[in-house]
């Protein structure tokens, strides 16, 4: 039985990733692998969170950031745990990480240890994504020799 990896930080517990990840559970493919690249706060869109209040995160005033590294880090690691909650729930065997802020090197390293025969990469909507506009999911699928899809959020 393979193994899914999920790539994703922001849209973790969006719909649309959520019925992509049921329908692979219904298909019996139940062994996922997480990687949260871990995203400068800068970097995070307010405009956009996922229906579940439960993945949600409250937006922080850039004058409160104080230590911007640690606060990046923690919400990762919150979304990647409330990931990996939601996958067994589904009846699903989750793992996981926070990778590296490059969402391809972040794969890469995943790579090392984890054997996979799928990739998702789930993205902010088209036009407030940043690893759209950096192309990632087409830099993921040159690393690597199984199929990948890219789940997009709605706005």
């Amino acid at each position: 039985m393979g193994r899914c990896l999920i790539v994703a930080n922001q849209t973790l517990g969006g719909a649309e990733l959520d019925a992509a990840i049921q329908q692979r559970v219904a298909d019996g493919k139940r062994n996922f692998y997480v990687v949260v690249p871990m995203t400068e706060l800068g970097y995070e869109v307010a405009v956009w969170s996922p229906p579940d209040p439960f993945f949600a995160l409250p937006a922080i005033p850039m004058d409160d950031i104080g230590d911007a590294r640690a606060e990046a880090q923690q919400r990762g690691e919150t979304r990647l745990a409330r990931m990996l909650e939601r996958l067994r729930e589904l009846g699903g065997t989750a793992d996981g990480e926070l990778g590296d802020p490059d969402g391809a090197e972040a794969v890469r390293q995943v790579l090392d240890h984890v054997v996979v025969d799928e990739v998702i990469v789930s993205t902010l909507p088209v036009g407030i994504s940043r690893w759209l506009k950096l192309d990632l999911p087409s830099r993921i699928a040159r690393a690597v020799d199984v199929p990948v899809t890219t789940i997009i959020a709605e706005e």
